[in-house]
């Protein structure tokens, strides 16, 4: 009887480091990331400008936090995986380190998309925090995306966190009443039209958040002669937005309630960790 009871609590001991932690090894929770499915945006002059997600700041927060435990869900408009902006598949916006930008392309290839409809149908109780990385695209679908801005309003309901970085807070505006009609009168320079749009609420209005600079924006445009269809930090302001800008091309996170944004390439992976802190904080 001795030598059972001894056994019994042998396996008892044994079991975290065998097959029998499951709850140890369960994810920490759901974290939605959502990226546009479009590769084009029309830029001011009509000209027509590749884009896509910025790799960096994409895989450096998804893997942060994949590595502590979160399942990372990747949510496109159509359900099909996203375009990478090739210019941002740089070992330079990893610290110079060619491992670690191999290692976040892999990342990024092994996910799986859904579509938002789906993430909607699936039950949004599910997903512990939202989180939108960059790149220009958001500009174009993102922003305007009817389901987008469903999911945006369960999670301000929810006071759960949603997390933005550079282009990306641009997707924030799908949460207007008339999006669409918010993103045309942007693109044809109509103030009294964004206005109007925006009258209507908007569910971010008075927070504090921040975005890519017009000044860090407009060296770019320069240098390759283009312009772009809107600032994203005008289209921000005018919403409703309290711009909070640090300097150029270094990090800054700005936190308001459940709202987390980055303000440039720079900011990802302390975006990560207040991200991260935030979802500690809910548990």
């Amino acid at each position: 009887m001795k030598r059972v009871l001894f056994l019994c609590l042998a396996a008892l001991l044994m079991l975290p480091f065998f097959g029998g932690h499951s709850e140890a090894a369960a994810s920490k929770g759901k974290i939605l990331v959502v990226a546009s499915s479009q590769s084009q945006m029309e830029l001011a002059d009509k000209s027509i400008m590749n884009v896509g997600f910025f790799l960096n700041e994409f895989a450096v927060p998804t893997e942060y936090l994949a590595e502590r435990g979160y399942e990372i869900v990747l949510a496109t408009p159509s359900g099909e995986m996203p375009v990478m902006d090739k210019g941002s598949n740089d070992k330079k916006f990893f610290g110079g380190d060619e491992a670690a930008r191999s290692k976040a392309v892999a990342f990024v290839d092994g996910l799986k998309p859904i579509s938002l409809t789906d993430a909607i149908k699936g039950g949004l109780d599910q997903y512990a925090a939202i989180f939108v990385p960059g790149g220009h695209a958001p500009m174009t679908d993102l922003m305007q995306d009817e389901n987008l801005g469903t999911i945006l309003r369960y999670f301000h309901e929810k006071q759960k966190p949603t997390a933005f970085i550079c282009h990306g807070p641009a997707a924030m505006l799908a949460a207007l009443p008339d999006a669409a009609a918010y993103r045309q009168a942007l693109v044809s320079h109509d103030a009294k039209g964004a206005m109007a749009a925006s009258s209507k609420g908007w569910i971010y209005s008075g927070y504090e958040m921040t975005v890519l600079s017009d000044a860090e924006e407009w060296p770019g445009e320069v240098a390759k002669g283009t312009e772009m269809p809107f600032h994203v930090e005008q289209a921000l302001q005018i919403a409703g937005g309290k711009m909070r800008i640090d300097g150029m091309y270094g990090s800054h996170v700005v936190h308001d309630r459940e709202l987390i944004t980055g303000q440039n390439p720079a900011s990802d992976l302390e975006l990560a960790k207040e991200l991260d802190k935030s979802l500690q904080a809910e548990c």
